[in-house]
């Protein structure tokens, strides 16, 4: 009974961190750190530079073209210790994405080593270090998805913004200000840096210079957390509409892996008030 119940509060704990450290995904909105909704992007589109807003739309468009596409992407995050020193973590992931309902990730860094199965309309979480997993139903696309983990369980798909079905409309509520800084170079590819200021993050982005427009990196600065910790991906390797079968998004699970309920956070610490 007690590995049962350390087991169960070793996933719950794990279900809290997913939106950083055991399995960093970056949401650029506000609703990315669990408070207010994001400004609709139509408020926003007058206080961003028209070059950087273009090239954001044309990147976005680019993504939301695509019925599935492929990429890796090297991550880089900071944690603040109880002494009040920052350190950095690090990580790789790969993401497989099939509009409108399937992601598949699959992450190995420092702090953990997991992978992430969404399919219409099921989510399965396994944490191999643990040997643990747990699943979800949820609802029937990315997007709806997405919005469902945040509001109940305090945690979404990994690159949230990337994998959504429209990366400009997730990125621009809540942005303030955005220009373009100029021409830059990511690992010798030649991009567009841009940089935004948003109500509670600040953001930057690396766009391909050439066709397909397409992030190259991507820093994010959470500014109203202690601190001011960062957040740094750095995409390649990217493949679209290669045909990617369904077969991708199907659970592989160990046979000696056990399941964990999912504890819906919101809800229980609402019933604690």
């Amino acid at each position: 009974m007690l590995i049962k119940k350390t087991a169960l509060l070793t996933f719950i704990v794990t279900l809290v961190l997913l939106g950083s450290n055991l399995l960093p995904q970056a949401r650029i909105t506000d609703e990315a750190l669990a408070q207010d909704k994001a400004a609709p992007a139509a408020e926003s589109q007058d206080v961003i530079e028209p070059a950087a807003d273009d090239l954001l739309k044309e990147m976005s468009d680019t993504l939301k073209a695509a019925e599935d596409f492929t990429f890796d992407t090297e991550v880089t995050f900071d944690e603040l210790l109880p002494s009040g020193q920052k350190v950095q973590f690090g990580g790789t992931l790969k993401s497989f994405v099939k509009r409108p309902d399937r992601v598949f990730v699959e992450y190995s860094g420092d702090l953990a080593k997991r992978k992430v199965w969404y399919s219409q309309k099921a989510i399965t979480i396994l944490d191999e270090n643990r040997n643990l997993y747990g699943q979800l139903t949820t609802p029937g696309n990315i997007d709806d998805t997405m919005d469902f983990l945040m509001e109940n369980y305090d945690f979404s798909l990994p690159l949230a913004d990337i994998v959504s079905s429209d990366l400009y409309y997730s990125v621009s509520g809540g942005t303030v200000d955005g220009v373009v800084i100029g021409e830059s170079e990511v690992r010798g590819a030649p991009c567009e840096h841009l940089a935004f200021v948003g109500e509670n993050v600040d953001w930057q982005v690396w766009i391909a210079s050439e066709k397909p427009t397409l992030p190259c990196k991507l820093v994010i600065t959470y500014k109203k957390l202690e601190g001011g910790p960062q957040y740094e991906a750095i995409f390649s390797n990217w493949k679209l509409n290669t045909g990617l079968k369904d077969d991708v998004f199907k659970p592989s699970l160990p046979e000696s892996a056990s399941k964990i309920d999912f504890i819906e956070l919101k809800k229980k610490q609402g019933e604690k008030k």
